[in-house]
């Protein structure tokens, strides 16, 4: 029976190995895209996401994209999904699958030509594909080039064994080709050439000497990675980064072992776990001195601990000291040697073979159980950070992105309530604060607000521009406006000049002041400061028009409509509310200020009706400020809202479709338009 499974296994290995992965991450392929960096590193990435030009050559520059890390391979491969099939979360989740399973398949050829065992490969290969940790590299599309990594990894060490057994040297140009490939996915790979000479060590010892001029050959391709990878770093926002002392550092050791054999403290960060240090690496140390003279086991115990020591902290700083994704490549081994003691070993000194299915079984379901458990955590930002606030209540950095998502799900209260957790424990942590008064923004607690701001300006005497801008938005909310100017004045006042997102971040700020009190003169100058460079835009040079100053409404209207018309663009919104100032400015010339006051003062005013339930005085409100101004598209999408609402299809329809009218590139009204 045992006989005919194995050969069943040996015939559709490939197959079964693919079908297993693509069942066990099937659900995941419909998460969400994450907050946690994908939004920010990958989506929102002005180079990725095809907003600004960029050649090929310019991927391999240190921290072109604004990455911690050097990874050009996988920001070139993040550019070309978005460029074939838009920001789709399913898209991304796939190609990540792939890769994972591509790895596994790649693991199991490397493995058979190590260990010269078909059962053993096979299913080892089996936990790494079933093993918990890797769920965070597989589904966090982030994490996608640790895949990458380990499957160039596998083909490089494959394509060396190939070269160094039958002399090959077309073989050892592969090898050295998909090295290079590997540590430009991630730096997790750069252990291969001291995991070559391990191999040579343990299985061809007598070619030793003979081997070290071929392993030298990936050696300066190694001191090329690490010096780009530390002109990123470098270059990086280095607050992030964690210090620790050495103790620590060799702590980290522990916990990634235990994770890569018994995953079941599974969190993006971890505590420091001192004792798994000394009891694992005891065990080790245990199991080399007495299996020393069985060549695999040797191979696959330093593999391990090479395999994790660069992120054990000692050699770079780590922005995420302890994460599952760490385990990626050492939990080879860790798979290997359950697999190998189970199904040889076992053999070898014990008489009854049911064994080695009791050890195997126990390790599948405690891997399939934690797999189970843990892939759901990964399905949006709340569920993953209230899982990890869970297991680590009392983490600060676990608090602050907590209490970060929930306040960008719009769930003020709780976060507020972290906030004052924050606050207690660290009095003098300013993120805290910030995160407090945007949960109290949210929930219209502006005069709340503002107390904190007030808090706080007392309390620091550096650092106040944010605090100034946040002032900014609260009197903006509560429609003082000269009070929203003179905070923006004062934390226009600190601006630092060489500091291009600091101004840009100003201009935008500006710029609705510009729209409040309908200027279009200074809402162009801002406009041009924050889009850098109309060229940008793909618009063969239209839009430059606008800041012609010869030109007369009329003809400036004209070209903003044509653009709204003919391009895709970030700054399609504020296109709009450009035609809504130079309208005003043009129809009430000196009292466009007052009209415009008066408007945003009716609209603010709408929602009180709508709670008392007065619809006709909403709508007419509404229609009353269009009237006014063609061009107010929220009042546009405001009214199409609330005719949905009170279930005015027809009249709602027609709303929308006056905007597409004004801009036909609107996403989100045409979703809603074709909706009804």
């Amino acid at each position: 029976m045992s006989c005919n499974l194995f050969d069943l296994i040996k015939k559709y290995n490939i197959l079964i190995l693919i079908i297993f992965g693509l069942l066990l991450y099937f659900s995941s392929l419909f998460y969400d895209i994450l907050d946690y960096d994908d939004i920010s590193y990958i989506m929102n990435n002005q180079y990725l996401n095809g907003r600004v030009p960029i050649s090929f050559f310019d991927f391999f520059k240190p921290n072109f994209i604004d990455s911690l890390i050097y990874t050009p391979l996988t920001c070139i491969l993040y550019w070309s999904i978005i460029k074939l099939f838009g920001i789709s979360s399913f898209v991304f989740h796939f190609v990540n699958l792939l890769f994972y399973i591509f790895s596994s398949i790649a693991l199991y050829y490397l493995l058979k030509k190590i260990i010269k065992n078909d059962s053993i490969s096979f299913f080892a290969v089996i936990l790494y594909i079933l093993h918990p940790c890797h769920i965070e590299n597989t589904v966090w599309i982030s994490a996608m080039g640790y895949n990458i990594s380990v499957l160039f990894f596998c083909l490089s060490f494959l394509y060396f064994i190939f070269a160094f057994d039958e002399n090959k040297k077309l073989n050892y140009i592969y090898s050295v080709i998909f090295y290079i490939l590997a540590i430009l996915s991630q730096p997790i790979a750069v252990t291969l050439p001291v995991i070559l000479f391990l191999w040579i060590y343990c299985f061809r010892k007598e070619r030793l000497k003979e081997s070290i001029i071929c392993i030298l050959s990936y050696i300066p391709f190694l001191f090329i990675y690490l010096f780009l990878y530390k002109q990123s770093v470098f270059k990086a926002r280095f607050d992030n980064f964690f210090e620790y002392n050495f103790f620590q550092k060799i702590s980290f050791l522990g916990e990634y072992l235990f994770n890569s054999f018994i995953p079941i403290h599974l969190c993006p960060i971890q505590p420091l776990p001192y004792l798994y240090t000394i009891i694992y690496l005891f065990i080790f140390i245990l199991f080399i001195y007495y299996l020393k003279d069985n060549k695999i086991f040797l191979f696959f115990c330093l593999f391990e601990l090479v395999c994790i020591i660069p992120y054990s902290n000692i050699f770079f700083p780590l922005v995420i000291p302890i994460a599952d994704r760490y385990v990626l490549l050492s939990s080879v081994s860790s798979c290997v040697l359950i697999s190998y003691l189970s199904f040889y070993l076992l053999d070898k000194y014990k008489e009854k073979n049911i064994l080695k299915f009791v050890s195997f079984s126990f390790f599948f379901i405690l891997y399939l159980g934690s797999f189970l458990s843990y892939l759901p955590v990964w399905k949006n930002d709340i569920i993953l950070w209230n899982y990890s606030y869970k297991v680590n209540p009392n983490d600060i950095n676990v608090k602050k992105a907590y209490a970060k998502i929930l306040i960008s799900k719009k769930q003020y209260d709780e976060a507020i309530n972290l906030a004052d957790e924050i606050i207690e424990e660290k009095p003098n942590l300013l993120d805290a604060y910030e995160l407090k008064i945007k949960g109290l923004i949210g929930k219209s607690l502006y005069r709340e607000a503002l107390d904190v701001c007030f808090l706080l300006l007392n309390k620091v005497s550096s650092e106040k521009q944010w605090i100034y801008l946040c002032c900014f938005d609260i009197y903006i909310n509560l429609q003082e406006y000269d009070k929203a100017s003179e905070y923006f004045n004062y934390a226009y006042q600190l601006r630092k000049q060489d500091d291009v997102n600091e101004i840009n971040l100003l201009a935008r700020k500006r710029i609705i002041l510009s729209y409040i009190n309908a200027e279009p003169e200074k809402y162009i100058e801002d406009f041009k400061l924050i889009s850098d460079n109309f060229k940008i835009l793909n618009d063969n040079g239209e839009l430059l028009k606008i800041l012609d100053d010869n030109i007369d409404y009329k003809e400036r209207e004209e070209l903003l409509l044509n653009y709204l018309k003919n391009y895709k663009s970030k700054y399609s919104n504020e296109i709009v509310n450009l035609l809504s100032v130079m309208y005003m400015r043009e129809i009430y010339r000196a009292n466009a200020l007052e009209m415009m006051h008066a408007i945003l003062k009716d609209m603010n005013g709408v929602q009180e009706f709508i709670n008392k339930g007065d619809d006709n005085s909403a709508e007419k409100i509404y229609l009353d400020v269009i009237s006014k101004n063609k061009y107010m598209y929220q009042a546009y999408y405001n009214l199409g809202v609330f005719y949905i609402q009170t279930k005015r299809q027809e009249k709602a329809k027609n709303i929308f479709s006056k905007m597409l009218n004004i801009n036909p590139n609107d996403e989100q009204v045409k979703q809603l338009y074709n909706s009804l």
